[in-house]
């Protein structure tokens, strides 16, 4: 009997057991739209949680999410203007994006374990003031900090990122990304003027804007997969020791402290250089390795001399226009047939506005570039018919690989 009555009290408690965890699983997925902090607290049970938490639109001034380490979706924070304070301090991980925009009260933001999520926006923060990420941010695919008062950022330690904004935050002086050995697209723009940005481990770039930095360290870069900008800078110095390939075109467009500009193991570039307007600049001679270009070269500004040793072969034009009065052509003119594939040569000096000949790089007519699509280049009723003419090559070879005989 008493061996019975013990089966039974373990068979019910069994049942209830599962019974509350059948509760806490469901308690601990789908979608949370959060008013106010008892909605917050539903999820106090969950170390794991499975769906998107929304907070958006609501009169909080203070938030806590308590005991969530993973969040399988979304943490979305838009658009409290009363919120003052967001503490997080459990959540390690977020499988989606962690996206703060528009609470211009948050002037504290708590995360103190989080290492990893997808994306990471923080924008339009007027009274954000620090972010620190304190146990080390390893993991991020997509990082966005604009808009803000940020004075610095801390703990931003992950080697690989594909997209990477900072831009408006006027009190940021310094940004350091020492663990960055490869970024794909990178906008470093209108932070503070004073603004120092390091990043001396990068190896491998895709594209980059850098504007109003105040002293950049590129140390190791090696590779630029496609475009790299620089505009408006107030560096005197730009060194790019070890860069050999940059796939797009090379801009340095209105840095009037640029004194020293040095690159010297580039051998190619696959767009065009365009430099115009560095006041400074009064001797171009940084690429003394500089073979090809695919583009055109365009130089513009107050410079008394331009050296291109290496030059074997430019496949675009060339537009050199100086306002110097010491500045002469024979070097350029040796260039003119053979090296430079292009119909376009203009080489003057005692220029009283050199002008640039590229429309969207630099310059006054800097602007945006518009690539024609396919579908745009060609009608819809022969893009219909090319489509069905590849389908149906298909559909035949696709027959006589396992019916050889048709």
């Amino acid at each position: 009997m008493k061996k019975l009555l013990s089966f039974a009290l373990s068979t019910l408690l069994a049942a209830h057991l599962c019974i509350i965890q059948g509760v806490t699983a469901a308690a601990c997925r789908g979608d949370l739209h959060v008013k106010t902090q008892e909605d917050m607290d539903q999820v106090r049970t969950c170390k794991t949680y499975g769906g998107s938490i929304i907070v958006d639109n609501t009169a909080i001034t203070s938030l806590k999410m308590n005991t969530v380490e993973l969040l399988e979706g979304d943490l979305i924070i838009t658009n409290n203007s009363a919120l003052q304070r967001l503490q997080i301090p459990s959540l390690q991980g977020i499988n989606g994006q962690f996206k703060m925009v528009n609470n211009k009260l948050l002037n504290s933001l708590e995360v103190p374990q989080l290492y990893a999520t997808r994306e990471l926006e923080i924008s339009i923060h007027p009274a954000l003031n620090d972010l620190a990420f304190t146990s080390g941010l390893t993991q991020v695919e997509k990082l966005k900090i604009a808009d803000t008062t940020i004075t610095k950022v801390d703990g931003l330690k992950m080697s690989n990122c594909k997209e990477l904004e900072i831009s408006n935050n006027n009190y940021l002086k310094s940004l350091s990304l020492t663990n960055a050995t490869a970024i794909g697209s990178m906008l470093i723009s209108a932070n503070s003027p004073a603004i120092r940005v390091d990043i001396d481990n990068l190896s491998t770039l895709h594209d980059a804007t850098f504007r109003d930095v105040a002293e950049l360290s590129m140390k190791n870069l090696k590779k630029v997969s496609g475009d790299m900008s620089f505009i408006s800078n107030s560096f005197e110095n730009l060194q790019l020791p070890q860069t050999s390939e940059i796939a797009g075109t090379l801009t340095l467009t209105d840095n009037l402290r640029l004194y020293n500009l040095s690159m010297p193991q580039l051998m190619h570039l696959g767009g065009a250089l365009s430099v115009s307007t560095n006041e400074k600049l009064v001797n171009i001679n940084a690429f003394p390795s500089l073979q090809q270009v695919d583009g055109t070269l365009d130089i513009t500004g107050g410079f008394d001399e331009i050296q291109f040793p290496a030059l074997l072969d430019v496949r675009g034009g060339l537009n050199i226009q100086t306002s110097s009065q010491s500045f002469d052509c024979d070097g350029m003119n040796k260039l003119r047939h053979g090296v430079i594939k292009g119909n376009v040569f203009v080489c003057k000096g005692a220029v009283a506005q050199p002008e640039s000949s590229l429309k969207g790089f630099g310059g006054a007519n800097r602007g945006t570039v518009k690539l024609e699509s396919f579908s745009e280049r060609v009608s819809p009723l022969q893009f219909g018919i090319l489509s069905s003419s590849i389908i149906l090559t298909y559909l035949i070879s696709f027959s006589q690989l396992f019916w050889p005989s048709i």
